[in-house]
């Protein structure tokens, strides 16, 4: 009874005392929140399933627990829990262990979902609510993240230079991307039925206090209208979520032959090697490719074919 009572104590002092400290430590160092969230998560499930702090865990107990975990998480998903141990266990709770220096995760290729442009209108037309309509309109046209789209400002609008200004974004790096004018005067229509003096998209738990909210759009509640127009237009492909509008700017942006570092600036990314994953989606990237190899890879064309392309013979 004794031994139970001061396991209990245990996790106890992990979700007041340490968690306390390990959030501050993440926060002084400059994480962003959703990963603070995640951290921090990581670091309580493992004080759930070892059923005692974590500061008081074994190297061994961490090596088995990862192993455990690799076992059932995707490799995208075991980022973050490791991340979050090597965080805790670096800074907060400093441990020399060599496990988790040496533990790495392999690289997934896996290429993002994306909707071609008629899929992408097709979905927006078929979005009943206007605020959504508009919301998906926005972070398509723009090629923005749902949480940069969900945070947009009425200050971020520049309609003198048809620019919008990207500011609440990941990693903390403003930027400008050029503004559609009927996403403009979708924005304009919009922004007439709520007047928030801050929020382009604001929080409507309270329709009638829309003008006054001071938070915006949840990101459940766009998750969730889109994967209801998704459901309704029987789109099948695996992995659509809000996001998929971005990358589909991206796809149709090479497609039409946008520069890549041009795009590699709208989109904020810090690497090419991030905006060069849509060359792998592009059709006419593909279609070009495959021209070449009809072209050189089916071995010397007969004497007669050479001479009718123009070859030495008939040159």
């Amino acid at each position: 009874m004794y031994y139970a009572s001061q396991k209990k104590s245990s996790r106890k002092r992990y979700h007041s005392e340490l968690a306390r400290r390990f959030r501050e430590d993440l926060i002084l160092d400059g994480k962003e929140p959703k990963s603070v969230q995640s951290y921090l998560a990581a670091v309580a499930h493992l004080a759930e399933h070892a059923r005692c702090s974590p500061d008081r865990l074994s190297e061994e107990q961490i090596r088995q627990y990862l192993l455990l975990r690799s076992q059932s998480l995707k490799p995208n998903s075991m980022r973050p829990v490791l991340a979050g141990l090597q965080f805790f266990y670096r800074v907060t709770v400093p441990r020399d262990w060599k496990t988790l220096a040496a533990t790495r995760i392999p690289k997934s290729r896996t290429l993002p979902a994306v909707l071609m442009p008629e899929q992408v209108w097709r979905l927006i037309d078929a979005t009943r609510a206007f605020h959504f309509q508009v919301f998906f309109r926005t972070a398509y046209t723009c090629g923005l993240r749902p949480g940069d789209t969900r945070h947009l400002t009425v200050h971020d609008v520049d309609s003198d230079r048809m620019l919008l200004q990207v500011r609440t974004t990941k990693g903390r790096n403003d930027r400008c991307v050029p503004l559609p004018k009927a996403t403009l005067a979708a924005l304009r229509e919009y922004w007439l039925t709520h007047r928030n003096p801050k929020w382009l998209f604001p929080a409507r738990a309270d329709l009638k206090n829309m003008a006054t909210a001071t938070k915006p759009i949840s990101e459940r509640s766009v998750q969730r209208s889109f994967a209801q127009v998704v459901q309704s237009l029987g789109l099948k492909q695996k992995g659509l979520c809000p996001h998929t509008l971005r990358h589909s700017y991206a796809t149709a942006m090479l497609e039409a032959g946008a520069n890549l570092k041009v795009l590699q600036t709208y989109l904020g990314h810090k690497n090419l090697q991030a905006t060069e994953v849509y060359l792998h989606l592009t059709q006419h990237s593909d279609q070009k490719a495959r021209r070449i190899i009809e072209r050189l890879m089916n071995g010397p064309l007969p004497p007669e074919e050479s001479q009718e392309d123009g070859g030495p013979e008939s040159a």
